[in-house]
């Protein structure tokens, strides 16, 4: 990921910076893409006027502001994302004399859409480039439905355009079967950070800089604990006698944070060997695992400084829509000090009276070299490319072209306007969100949920032993069969 930052800001240096309109209304969503003085990379091909059509889960169901697409855009009121997009598209649809055809749908499940393409052996209306979840995708590779891309000639996964961190932690015996890099960004708003409220901060006097203790790696749980219960955050604003989702908290959260917090210690339901191999973590750091998850929970069933938007009372008072109208209504009406969440949040609140910030997640020991910053497994895309394509190898090309040209164009819009100048409102989020890219952390025990461990993982039950015991041999089970599958 280090080699993906450099060279994402060498290339800014090779490229200019485009701009949605002016201060003048004048619109520039019309200009082409120059690569300038950089070469691409990727070889160029005369595609004969073929359509490659890509297929994209719709998030927009889940997501706060709507989804475009990974490679569609919107045309009628387009972001610096949108045009950027646009003008990759158009590079390559000119460059290798070939049409890309963009198609989203939640209505169409792209995992079965993929099975049924392939069991039907129809060359006719395929789809060549898919993009859904990751635990959606996780299941097509242990059944065969879809490439490992490492076989494909026209894919080169140590390019910068690939996140190398996702490459490095999804293989399974150096075979990858679904990434993510430049060429999507819905992977960027699942990623997890911590916000704070920054005038509820100085309301109530807390001295501490947040931004430099992540600098001083003293940014930690229990430091993160120590504030929250400090703070005198949590209190009954509304003055009704109950402290509910209409009063002011010290911590806004739901049971998949339990999780997050231990990848932030540097954790993974399952690590890999020398092999490149999963195996539990469990099996050789329980202790660790243990000790960790016993804290978090410790810390999460204190219901005097903690808001858990999916669990009881809110799960059953809001069975629709717990987020919206607990943990992320507080944080937009100003009544939240820190709100866990995936990054796709922060841009709905352009809206809040209060500024905020952004942070990485709290280390568990400040020992630790790294933050880690885990991304969703259901709402955030990657890519795969189903089997029995006419031509893999012309899919791998225009792949690698999208990507490349993607790093060129689409991060820098993405990342420097839509993130960290759009949607953070202060240049220490931007150092911030620096490090949160940098320390992505993909965990193939989630990925794969073998035996169901993410949900024992993600419980507010304090009996911690006794429901991984319950798990533990059926997950194994599933684990080495996969492990059969894929690379036997």
């Amino acid at each position: 990921m280090k080699k993906f930052l450099i060279c994402m800001l060498a290339l800014l240096m090779l490229v200019p910076f485009f701009a949605a309109c002016d201060g003048n209304g004048d619109d520039n969503s019309d200009e082409s893409l120059d690569t300038g003085e950089y070469v691409p990379v990727t070889p160029v091909k005369d595609m004969g006027g073929k359509t490659f059509n890509v297929f994209c889960h719709d998030w927009s169901s889940a997501s706060i502001l709507g989804y475009t697409g990974e490679i569609m855009y919107d045309e009628e009121n387009p972001s610096s994302v949108d045009e950027a997009k646009k003008r990759v598209v158009d590079y390559v649809e000119t460059t290798y004399n070939c049409v890309i055809v963009g198609e989203k749908s939640n209505t169409k499940l792209v995992p079965d859409t993929i099975k049924n393409q392939v069991l039907s052996g129809s060359t006719e209306d395929e789809y060549d480039i898919c993009f859904t979840g990751i635990s959606s995708t996780a299941p097509l590779a242990i059944e065969g439905y879809i490439e490992d891309l490492k076989a494909i000639s026209t894919i080169d996964l140590s390019e910068p355009w690939w996140d190398q961190n996702a490459v490095r932690d999804l293989s399974i015996g150096g075979k990858v079967y679904f990434t993510c890099g430049a060429i999507n960004t819905y992977d960027d708003q699942g990623t997890w950070c911590m916000l704070f409220n920054k005038d509820l901060k100085e309301t109530l006097n807390i001295e501490e800089d947040f931004y430099q203790l992540v600098r001083d790696d003293q940014w930690t749980f229990d430091k993160f604990v120590e504030i929250c219960r400090a703070s005198n955050a949590t209190f009954d604003s509304d003055g009704d006698g109950d402290q509910d989702e209409l009063d002011n908290w010290a911590f806004g959260t739901e049971t998949y944070n339990v999780y997050v917090h231990l990848v932030a210690a540097g954790q993974k339901i399952a690590q890999k060997d020398e092999e490149d191999l999963p195996a539990l973590t469990l099996s050789d750091e329980t202790e660790a695992t243990y000790t960790i998850l016993g804290d978090v929970l410790e810390f999460y069933n204190d219901q005097s400084l903690v808001m858990i938007a999916n669990a009881p009372p809110y799960s059953t008072k809001f069975p629709q829509h717990p987020w919206e109208e607990t943990v992320h209504r507080a944080f937009i009406e100003g009544g939240e000090l820190f709100y866990m969440c995936g990054l796709i949040h922060a841009a709905s609140f352009r809206v809040m009276e209060n500024e905020f910030g952004i942070l990485p997640i709290p280390k568990y020991y400040d020992t630790q070299e790294n933050y880690y910053h885990t991304v969703s497994q259901g709402n955030a895309s990657c890519m795969c490319i189903p089997v029995g394509l006419e031509d893999t190898e012309d899919v791998g090309l225009i792949v690698s072209a999208i990507a490349e040209m993607s790093l060129q164009e689409v991060t820098p819009a993405y990342y420097d306007v839509q993130l960290k100048y759009r949607d953070s409102h202060d240049d220490e989020s931007g150092e911030m969100l620096d490090i949160i890219f940098a320390s992505r952390s993909f965990d193939l025990g989630a990925a794969f949920n073998w035996g169901g461990m993410l949900e024992a993982y993600t419980s507010l039950d304090v009996n911690v032993s006794s429901r991984f015991e319950a798990k533990i041999s059926a997950a194994e089970t599933a684990m080495n069969q996969t492990i059969s599958n894929i690379v036997d």
